[in-house]
């Protein structure tokens, strides 16, 4: 769930592969910034440390400090830069040639090598493996070794040239002996990386602690310790970084934004995010396999007053279709005037009164709206229950915590139809690249047993042919035509309802500093860019 980098700025780098580290913005680390202790308020539990099979966000908090990733994004320009690769380049049309920077070490003093990339890219892209993250490398034909520090990506012959091939290409690596040895479910509970800061413990639902990697082989960590605290409830959250329990807050919300910003012990960091947040049907069953429900579900709501009632104007914006604003092929105004139903009260109650008069639905048919214990799609889960039952619609909320509700969603990987999830509200958060959300959300790659992201289970041969010909063109123009007209599909299908994407807005005490907002949502703390300290 969690890829990267733009397209246009990615092929150049494939074709010339002329950057190394010493162009990179490392920082330095002053004696008098090293040490401290930094706690991290989280609005969700942890579900998996190996970054094989971790394909949640939160989760993605803890593991992107334990791990190096085989390239590195410039914050500012989002182009790919190196990391554990010094360089790469194209071979022929159908290989990514990437060269190791030497000497690093995994925690434990394995070493890291080509061995460890290709191990790591070809266990997650093997489906016997059961990798939720299998489908990112759908692409890829085979990592190969080629010397110890050289590893080549070959991709398969029906996607050469994978124009969103880097995206991929950044993963964490993970050491291959060590998993091998430690076995997949206790490597998964007790990680060992490359990256800046070492596992310690994960006390589940508690925290999870990290300390300082004394020998990273790219810079001296300036934090002596991390501890990442989950704390569902965002008021609760907002007290403790008010009171100085937390030093950063991952979500606040709407509601606390100005008191926040008042307070001289805190500051407020806000930049548009690589997120979308919307209600999903399930188009294996009956009622969402039938438009006439979507549609009335679709019409039941005001999403634009829904959508400024959670956020005020201030920490997200409606959607109208997956892909962010900021990326290119977005499409935002033509879905909005087009293909966006309005509120039509007698219209869905027309079409509710239809569907149970045809035997769709039972007469007195109850539907539970899904969503995780999280404050803003709980609210928005109300408000569409709300407005369902005001029009013939009995509905019922349910929120889960995190591991259980993905695991609830994910259950129709053995049978699509087994659980009667009618709906329910998710979040995603891709890369840079318009591919990252179409591809994951819609291809009917990702609606097959071990794969779980096209929740929806929404299947069209003429929208994956559009997205498989827009991944394998590198003229971006060409590209943002066929997602846009990929989209308009899709939407017309109201395989979802589009519900808003995040202003990405961190709260953090003044204390900390070196502290960059990332777009996809991760508080970063070292890496080529960050480097991030606190003042004791």
């Amino acid at each position: 769930m969690l890829k990267r980098v733009l397209l246009s700025l990615a092929i150049g780098l494939l074709v010339f592969g002329a950057v190394s580290l010493a162009d990179t913005a490392i920082p330095e680390t002053p004696g008098a910034h090293v040490g401290g202790t930094l706690t991290i308020g989280v609005s969700q539990t942890f579900k998996d440390m190996d970054p094989r099979i971790m394909n949640d966000v939160y989760s993605g908090y803890v593991t992107g400090e334990i791990f190096d990733d085989l390239v590195a994004l410039d914050p500012e320009t989002l182009k790919p830069q190196p990391y554990i690769a010094k360089s790469w380049e194209l071979v022929g049309n159908d290989t990514l040639r990437f060269h190791l920077n030497e000497g690093i070490e995994f925690t434990n003093g394995e070493p890291l090598t080509a061995d460890d990339v290709a191990f790591t890219f070809n266990w997650t892209a093997n489906p016997a493996n059961n990798s939720p993250n299998f489908t990112e490398l759908t692409w890829m034909k085979e990592a190969k070794v080629i010397d110890d520090y050289t590893v080549d990506i070959v991709m398969k012959p029906d996607y050469a040239p994978y124009a969103p091939a880097m995206i991929a290409c950044s993963r964490a690596i993970v050491p291959h002996d060590t998993v091998v040895k430690m076995g997949d479910d206790e490597f998964d509970r007790n990680p060992v990386g490359s990256g800046p800061y070492r596992f310690v413990e994960w006390k589940a639902g508690d925290h999870i602690t990290l300390v300082r990697n004394e020998d990273y082989w790219l810079v001296y960590p300036n934090l002596e310790k991390i501890v990442y605290r989950p704390i569902p409830t965002l008021a609760t959250m907002m007290l403790e970084l008010e009171a100085g329990g937390i030093d950063i807050a991952d979500n606040v919300p709407a509601q606390d934004v100005a008191r926040l910003k008042a307070n001289p012990d805190v500051d407020i960091l806000q930049a548009p995010s690589l997120s979308y947040f919307y209600v999903f049907f399930n188009f294996q069953h009956a009622p969402g396999n039938d438009i006439r429900y979507r549609k009335a579900v679709y019409m039941s709501v005001n999403w634009d007053a829904a959508v400024f009632s959670i956020f005020q104007g201030l920490t997200g914006v409606r959607a109208y279709g997956c892909i962010p604003p900021k990326l290119w092929a977005n499409d935002r105004d033509y879905l909005q005037n087009n293909v966006a139903l309005e509120e039509d009260d007698a219209q869905a109650k027309k079409l509710f009164a239809e569907l149970k008069a045809d035997g769709v639905i039972p007469e007195d048919y109850t539907t539970t709206i899904y969503c995780p214990v999280d404050p803003r799609r709980t609210q928005l889960a109300t408000i569409l229950a709300t407005n369902l039952e005001e029009n013939g619609l009995n509905a019922k909320v349910q929120p889960l915590d995190w591991g259980p509700y993905l695991d609830l969603v994910y259950r129709s990987e053995s049978d699509p139809t087994a659980a009667g999830l009618d709906q329910g509200i998710l979040g995603w958060s891709g890369g840079p690249d318009p591919n990252d959300f179409i591809y994951y959300l819609f291809h009917s790659d990702n609606s097959t047993v071990g794969s779980a992201d096209n929740l929806a289970w929404y299947e069209n041969p003429k929208v994956d042919a559009l997205i498989k010909q827009a991944s394998t063109t590198l003229d971006q123009a060409k590209r943002e035509e066929l997602y846009v007209e990929a989209q308009r599909i899709i939407y017309e299908d109201y395989a979802h309802i589009p519900g808003y994407h995040y202003i990405e807005t961190v709260g953090l005490r003044t204390r900390v500093q070196g502290f960059i907002i990332d777009a996809q949502g991760y508080p970063i703390l070292c890496d080529p860019y960050h480097n991030v300290w606190v003042k004791e």
